[in-house]
């Protein structure tokens, strides 16, 4: 037998199918619950319980007065019950009893008047809005601004233009919010002189320009900064300017990831090896946005990272661009030196990453196998260590 329950269940599950045929403009209807029939001598066996449940299906069924399922009843008669009526049939004949029992009145109408928009403005659209009429219901409510945007920049192909200022929608962060479903659509409707589809990022792609994230450049030899930047010795500037740039006094480039160290980097000037040498906040994006910094290649590298598994990955990161990255303070020494020091990371599943050499490659697993203390942050060790550790790293 079958209950109230399961068949809301296969309402559930026939209602995407529903949604589909209005796109299609087909029909499902009526739609069929199949379900085990009573068998022979079962109404005997278990004659209280067989007839609570079928009061129970009658009572949600059609037969209330409700648009809900319908069930059709077939008399048997059986050698100990008697002559009895059981459902032959149970099904939905039309959209109302359907969308009644699941409640999707109001949501239909809605998808519907939001398919009305998208046929008339993108008939392309249909046939994605038939594979993912989900996605038109999850979007109810946006689809006059997305629309808009969508058509804006079919009129104005790669307006080089910040997101922002896309002047169809009030909202000014409604682009970003919904760049997801935008890149979707767009790489859809937009032809290929409009869309440069080899570009993941959604600006690149569609011919927006990008806000950059800026890197922070520390010079940790003060005659460079005194002869070419009047003394200053830190400064910010956007990934594109830091790849410009080029300091032929500088031999040594450190990418430090944890913004304390960097900040506390002070305490080292005094260190004759940091002599033409420069650090690099290479924090999130700005490490790698240091991929772009092509002059940093003939440089002598070093990435000084939180000793994590994160750590390990942003270095592996860089190496692909620079295979002569090495790392600095990021070895099973200095992680077993100071076991008081270290703090809970999250777990880390994935593969490890490539490009690692053999010591990290093994300190990375051991960290991974770790379920606790598996992180010693940078600005954790005494300056007296690092200072030490970096005369000896730079001077070999």
């Amino acid at each position: 037998m079958i209950g109230p329950g399961e068949i809301r269940r296969v309402a559930q599950r026939r209602y995407k199918d529903y949604l589909r045929c209005l796109v299609e403009g087909t029909d499902i209807f009526p739609v069929e619950v199949r379900f085990s029939k009573v068998r022979p001598g079962e109404a005997a066996e278990r004659f209280a319980s067989l007839r609570e449940e079928l009061a129970v299906l009658r009572a949600e069924s059609a037969e209330s007065g409700k648009h809900t399922y319908h069930v059709d009843w077939g008399a048997r008669s059986d050698r100990l019950a008697g002559r009895q009526s059981f459902p032959s049939r149970i099904y939905f004949p039309d959209a109302p009893s359907l969308l009644c029992l699941l409640g999707k009145e109001e949501e239909v109408e809605r998808f519907k008047a939001d398919l009305v928009l998208l046929r008339h403005s993108f008939p392309v659209l249909m046939p994605w809005a038939a594979r993912h009429p989900d996605r038109v219901i999850s979007y109810a409510g946006e689809w006059e601004r997305i629309v808009s945007v969508i058509r804006w920049l079919a009129d104005h192909p790669r307006p080089s233009i910040f997101l922002r200022e896309i002047p169809v929608v009030e909202d000014t962060k409604f682009v970003e919010r919904n760049r997801a479903i935008l890149r979707e659509l767009l790489d859809i409707v937009l032809p290929d002189g409009a869309a440069d589809r080899s570009a993941s990022g959604f600006e690149e792609r569609f011919g927006l320009r990008r806000i950059e994230h800026s890197v922070r450049l520390r010079l940790l030899d003060r005659e460079i900064s005194n002869e070419r930047l009047s003394g200053v010795q830190d400064l910010s500037v956007p990934v594109s300017e830091l790849a410009k740039l080029s300091f032929p006094e500088l031999r040594t480039l450190i990418v430090v990831e944890n913004k304390a160290s960097f900040s506390g980097l002070e305490l080292f000037l005094t260190i004759p090896v940091l002599k033409s040498a420069a650090a690099v906040f290479g924090s999130g994006f700005a490490a790698q946005a240091l991929r772009e910094c092509r002059w940093m290649a003939d440089r002598r590298l070093f990435y000084w990272g939180d000793i994590d598994t994160h750590g390990f990955r942003i270095l592996a990161g860089l190496r692909e661009a620079f295979p002569r990255m090495q790392s600095i303070l990021m070895d099973e020494n200095t992680f077993d030196q100071f076991p008081n020091f270290r703090s809970d990371a999250p777990a880390d599943l994935a593969q490890p990453p490539r490009g690692l050499q053999e010591g990290e490659h093994a300190l990375f697993l051991r960290l991974a196998r770790l379920s606790s203390r598996n992180r010693l942050e940078q600005e954790r060790l005494p300056a007296w260590w690092t200072a030490n550790q970096f005369s000896l790293t730079l001077e070999a």
